[in-house]
């Protein structure tokens, strides 16, 4: 049966020169029951490598490769700040990914967020995917959201089912932010909705870049050929440096942090693997003395730095994540 292919849109509001606001998205039926999934990209603005990655991911699928199933592709869930090159909302300066599940009486930012929220849930997908970036010098990698209710275990498990198919690492959101746990996309969708949602962080915002654009689509395939959505063919892809890690691994946003200011000289890398008590940052004056050593206090694992060599007491230069089986209840 052919797919059929539908260009449709979140309406949002009317603007000040009476044109129609929208997040256009294209819907793929292939005709036969099976899972509905979104993929898709760019709520913060700025963020756009994933958007070549839904372009690519419709491409793909235009060719007849939907074998059941149904797909919503939306390229950019926040078309003006794409448009001005910024993360945020430019009309109020929210951050959308702040603005879950919304308010359809809310301000600004939770009326467009309540928008999204109730089109993805009206659909009843078994799984969102929503395409991030993190820093230039990040590893690519699939962010899961804390879980805090014991009694999802059947949604941890298909959220921890598909992270392991997909062929990049996977880390679980600190359990000490989880007051952020009901007020992104992802979050909301998760801890409200109970629908299996996780976001893929690949490289830096700014500029599309080729390989993260690559991890990306290769992930998101892997998951629609173990949804049986996709052709069997091949063998799974899996990504070249991927750590080799056992067991659940926890972010630890801001733990290592400067106590000075200074000049930063990074000593490891995104992706490293590192033993309790060593040096990941030197922080310097301008004379090149050095003012402090940043030291892990714990096994942990590079996930990526920030894009500045400048630092002021307490600017958080690190992503870690530190084994901890307990982070989910399965």
């Amino acid at each position: 049966m052919k797919t059929k292919i539908t260009k449709k849109h979140i309406p949002l509001y009317k603007g000040v020169d009476l044109t129609n606001r929208k997040i256009p998205f294209v819907l793929f039926e292939s005709g036969i029951p099976g899972p509905t999934v979104w993929v898709m990209a760019a709520i913060h603005g700025d963020e756009v490598t994933g958007i070549e990655i839904v372009l690519r991911l419709m491409r793909f699928l235009k060719q007849d490769n939907l074998k059941i199933g149904k797909i919503y592709c939306v390229p950019i869930l926040n078309p003006l700040g794409f448009e001005v090159i910024n993360r945020y909302e430019p009309n109020e300066s929210n951050d959308l990914n702040r603005c879950f599940p919304g308010k359809p009486d809310g301000d600004f930012g939770e009326r467009v967020a309540n928008r999204i929220y109730e089109k993805i849930v009206s659909s009843k997908p078994d799984l969102v995917i929503d395409l991030h970036t993190d820093t230039m010098e990040s590893i690519p990698y699939i962010y899961l959201d804390h879980v805090p209710n014991p009694k999802d275990k059947s949604l941890v498990k298909k959220m921890l089912e598909y992270s392991n198919v997909s062929g990049i690492n996977y880390f679980v959101e600190n359990r000490n932010d989880s007051v952020m746990a009901t007020k992104t996309i992802s979050g909301s969708l998760v801890n409200i909705a109970k629908i299996p949602t996780f976001t893929i962080e690949l490289g830096g915002p700014l500029l599309v870049k080729p390989k993260f654009v690559n991890t990306g689509l290769n992930s998101i395939k892997n998951i629609l050929k173990h949804l049986k959505m996709i052709p069997q063919e091949g063998l799974n892809w899996e990504y070249q440096f991927k750590l080799p890690l056992e067991g659940l691994y926890e972010f630890v946003w801001s733990k290592y942090t400067p106590n000075s200011s200074g000049i930063v000289e990074y000593l490891v890398q995104p992706g490293d693997m590192v033993k309790s008590g060593s040096p990941i940052a030197r922080i310097k004056n301008l004379y090149d003395q050095t003012v402090e050593y940043i030291k892990v206090r714990e096994d942990c694992v590079i996930v990526s730095y920030a894009d500045q060599n400048v630092c002021f007491p307490g600017t958080e230069l690190f992503s870690c994540a530190v084994r901890n089986d307990d982070v989910y209840t399965v």
